[in-house]
Parts: structure tokens; sequence; C-alpha cells
């Protein structure tokens, strides 16, 4: 998107500043669990494979009701088809996450949808932010979004203007990692984003979610899960990642998108912090894998 396809209004900004994020100090609240009849939830059993990680994870034996858990890692895994409709039910869709940098498409999304209403202005300078944010995964980016834009109500707005019944704001002001949020809600959202933007602002994001660079800005690879070569998704996927650690002692790792067929596909992985970041990738390739093939 040009800056000038971009509508223009006096400029509104965040009424009171907010620290930079941080993620390796402190502990947020109560972490709110609670189920959800929404798309396809799985936890992946990975204490076995973090021992020895010699199998491909069966994730077709994991399909259904209750998750299985055990002390190692869990994905939560929701698929929806191209119509957004669940493809099989299951009542533990409402396990909370931590978002890391899947906030920063919430941010993203109401920035576009507030410009384009006049709301807000978003000059050249914004709209640079806003795609190393998506692309990169930029977290100095995101910072400077955050402070500049009231980044916790822009959650706030966006979970209750997509019904995202689970998925709230950090509790920890300017720790915007610390958005928590379910794999039913985050399929919601990536599903209803054409109801919610203009087709040009659609675009521009879809178009940034599929730029999506193999390192990140803070030096971290993305080809993991549905960005990974094995999960063969068969065309650019509109895709967010997601990483953080060491809240509470466990490591945060997410891979979401759309795939060109339409279906939408959401992976939330968590894992003890002992866990190594090539383990917990391996796991999210593998789960991946399963799902796309499914």
């Amino acid at each position: 998107m040009t800056e000038t396809s971009l509508l223009r209004a006096p400029v509104s900004r965040a009424p009171h500043a907010e620290a930079p994020t941080t993620y390796r100090h402190g502990r947020p609240g109560r972490r709110r669990r609670g189920p959800r009849l929404l798309g396809l939830v799985l936890s992946v059993v990975l204490a076995g494979w973090l021992a020895a990680h010699t199998e491909v994870v069966d994730v077709s034996a994991l399909w259904g009701d209750p998750p299985v858990e055990a002390g190692g890692g869990t994905i939560s895994v929701v698929a929806l088809d191209a119509s957004g409709d669940e493809l099989v039910p299951s009542a533990a869709a409402g396990e909370t996450h931590w978002t890391a940098s899947l906030a920063k498409l919430f941010v993203v999304q109401q920035l576009l949808e507030r410009d384009a209403a006049g709301t807000v202005t978003l000059d050249g300078d914004d709209l640079v932010r806003m795609q190393r944010a998506v692309e990169l995964s930029d977290d100095e980016a995101m910072n400077v979004l955050w402070v500049e834009f009231g980044g916790a109500q822009l959650v706030t707005a966006a979970a209750a203007e997509f019904g995202l019944d689970d998925t709230a704001a950090p509790e920890r002001s300017g720790q915007w990692g610390e958005t928590t949020t379910t794999a039913a809600d985050y399929a919601t959202f990536l599903a209803s984003l054409d109801a919610h933007l203009s087709p040009a602002d659609l675009a521009t994001l879809t178009t940034w979610m599929q730029s999506t660079t193999p390192t990140a800005a803070d030096g971290f690879g993305q080809s993991f899960g549905l960005l990974s070569a094995q999960a063969d998704t068969d065309g650019a996927v509109a895709a967010k990642q997601g990483w953080m650690c060491c809240l509470e002692g466990s490591r945060q790792l997410h891979s979401t998108g759309v795939l060109t067929d339409g279906r939408v596909v959401v992976l939330l992985g968590e894992f003890p912090e002992d866990t190594t970041w090539a383990q917990a990738q391996q796991a999210l390739t593998d789960t991946a894998e399963q799902v796309v093939e499914g």
C-alpha cells in the first residue's frame, strides 16, 4: 500500500505512553483457562519426543476431545475450512496462551481500519513500522506503534469487534507479548479479516503476511510450522509467527496463517523452558505437516 492510498484525518494518538515491552522479567496475573466450542484443538504430547525426537508427531491419533496433556509441551491447533466453518468440533478450544508476536496483527489490523475510517492518520513511517512488524516481526517497530497509538486499547477493540471472548490486552502495561488469546479466537480473527478491512487494506495486510522473512529482525528463524518446507503448503501462506521466553518457566512458539486454499490453521505451542527452540520448532513443524495433509 502506498501512503496516498490511505485516508487523511486529524491525528488521534494514544492518551498516554507505555513502557516498551520486555519478556524475560516478571510474571503476569492469573492466566484464564476455559472451554469454547469452536474449531479443532489438540494438545500434542511431546515429553517422549523431546527426550529422543526420533518420531514425527502423530496428530491423527490425537483428534478429538478431551485433549491429551502431559508434562512435556503442548500444541493447541484450530483448523477452519475456507468458509470459516470448524472442521472437527472440540470442547477444548479455549486454552489460553500468551500471544507473543501474534498480538502485532491485532494492532496492525486496527490501525488500517481506523485510518480508512479517518479516526487516525498513518504517515509513511507508521506504514513502514506496520510492515516490519508483520514481515520481520520487528519488536522495536511494534514498541513504537504500541506507545504511539495505545496498543492495549487496540487489542481490546479488536477483541470486541471480532467477538473474541477469550482475548485480552496484557495485564502489565506495555507488555504486548503478554496479550492473551486462544487458538479458537485467533482462527476467528484470521478468518474474519475480509469482513473488517477494505479490499485494498486486506490486500496490503495479506501481502505483508505472505512476505514473512526467513529471519526476523531479532535474528530468530521464522521458517518453522506453516512456513517450513516440510509443511508443503503448496503456495505462500499469509502467516504470522510468534515466540517468547521465559514467563512462568515456559516458551511460547506459534505458527498461524491462511493457506492458499482458504483454510485457516492456528498452532499455539507451549513448551518447558528447558526445551530448546530447535526442538520446539521441529515439533510445531511436524504438527503443521500433519494438519496441512489432513
